[in-house]
């Protein structure tokens, strides 16, 4: 089932869908329903804020094991801890078998939701209070006004902090550089005895990024893209170094003394040779590849970094 047909058949079942989140939610009694779409992972994860009637959390046990039992087929997980019910559908190459197991959850859960087993609990504080359903960051949850008036303020006052902390590019540039300069000299040394290769292209790029961080303090994806680069080129640089110092330790091995210009001009002319070049492309073609996704997570640390905003109530 595509993101498209699941929003059209979801919207037949009484559910409303926010497309930035990829969530359909419904509401009764009290209760959110909360339905993620995740078409890469292969799941339909319905969750459900709330708390055992009385504290006894054997019967919704036993109830979310019988349906997970009779649909073994399509149910990959059910869970009830931290106060939320989380039941994960595997998603089935046929929609029409889609749409009839995620009617049977919706059954299953209004059911569970009608038997007096639960009652519904803010996510945040996990007091039973009256919830809007609210998307904090890229998450939708069910929040009492309490909490959302408490994490709007700290919302405020973290916006205010993130938006006075500027950034300094000159600074962040210098110890991007000293970063890739020193994660340059620890690949030439850690070569000699880890001969790994591409490997340590990521503790390059890692102090790279650190380097900006710590010293032009508020990353852009600017910044990002200029640390990438920088990483590449002392990765590069420092593999031609590695080759070289190792050339030349072996020339002094066979006695012909520490010759660092033989060991260059014995490099350089290995690389006329069309199957060392291609070797040495395809290491510094995976080590550049493994400094690019090294940057994305250094992106999505950024996102993390960041302030989470909170929307107005969905309801």
């Amino acid at each position: 089932m595509t993101e498209s047909e699941f929003q059209e058949f979801i919207i037949t079942m009484g559910y409303r869908y926010h497309e930035k989140t990829k969530t359909a939610f419904n509401t009764f009694e009290g209760f959110h329903n909360i339905i993620l779409f995740g078409e890469q992972e292969g799941r339909y994860t319905l969750r459900l804020s709330c708390g055992a009637s009385g504290g006894d959390t054997a019967a919704v046990w036993e109830e979310l094991k019988g349906f997970q039992n009779e649909h073994k087929e399509s149910v990959a997980r059910v869970n009830f801890k931290h106060r939320q019910i989380t039941v994960e559908m595997k998603m089935t190459i046929a929609s029409d078998i889609d749409k009839e197991e995620l009617k049977a959850l919706v059954h299953f859960m209004t059911v569970l939701c009608k038997s007096e087993k639960l009652v519904p609990l803010c996510r945040v504080c996990g007091r039973q209070r009256k919830t809007g359903v609210y998307v904090v960051g890229r998450e939708m949850m069910p929040i009492c006004d309490a909490c959302v008036s408490r994490k709007r303020r700290l919302y405020e006052k973290r916006r205010d902090l993130f938006e006075k902390k500027q950034q300094n590019m000159a600074a962040g540039l210098l110890g991007a550089v000293f970063g890739a300069v020193l994660g340059a000299l620890l690949n030439v040394l850690l070569y000699q005895i880890f001969p790994i290769r591409s490997v340590w292209s990521i503790l390059i790029a890692v102090l790279t990024f650190a380097g900006f961080v710590v010293t032009g303090r508020r990353a852009t994806k600017k910044s990002g893209v200029i640390c990438t680069v920088i990483a590449m080129v002392f990765y590069a640089l420092s593999e031609y170094a590695a080759m070289v110092w190792e050339t030349a330790v072996f020339i002094e091995r066979e006695g012909g003394g520490i010759a660092v210009s033989e060991a260059v001009g014995i490099i350089n002319s290995g690389l006329a040779d069309h199957t060392y070049l291609l070797a040495l492309l395809t290491e510094l073609a995976i080590g550049f590849v493994l400094i690019v996704l090294t940057g994305v997570g250094y992106f999505l640390k950024r996102k993390y970094t960041r302030p989470m905003k909170i929307s107005k109530n969905l309801l």
